[in-house]
């Protein structure tokens, strides 16, 4: 009912960047804009940093009911083996190729 209030009269708020957080862990839900990735094993903290840059970060909404399109654990695998300067080019062929298939 609240959702259906909020639409209604345009109050909604759009929400803040969330703050910069240590690597996540194994399981854990990282988000950027509206893509997500379930992180399949750590992601090492020279990687996590690049990422933070690129815009994810952990997400702190528990019960989060925004739709994602949701990456396959192999494409943080490919940013995690690839070199330092392919991994921006990887990075938005891999957002590029997630938002065709859905």
């Amino acid at each position: 009912m609240k959702d259906l209030i909020r639409t209604l009269f345009g109050i909604r708020k759009k929400r803040k960047t969330p703050p910069l957080s240590a690597a996540p862990h194994k399981g854990s839900v990282i988000v950027r804009q509206n893509f997500k990735i379930v992180v399949p094993r750590s992601i090492g903290t020279e990687l996590w940093e690049w990422m933070m840059l690129s815009g994810w970060r952990v997400n702190p909404v528990r019960n989060d009911r925004r739709k994602y399109v949701t990456l396959p654990g192999e494409a943080l695998d490919q940013l995690i083996h690839a070199e330092r300067d392919q991994r921006a080019s990887i990075h938005s062929r891999l957002l590029r190729s997630a938002t065709v298939r859905n």
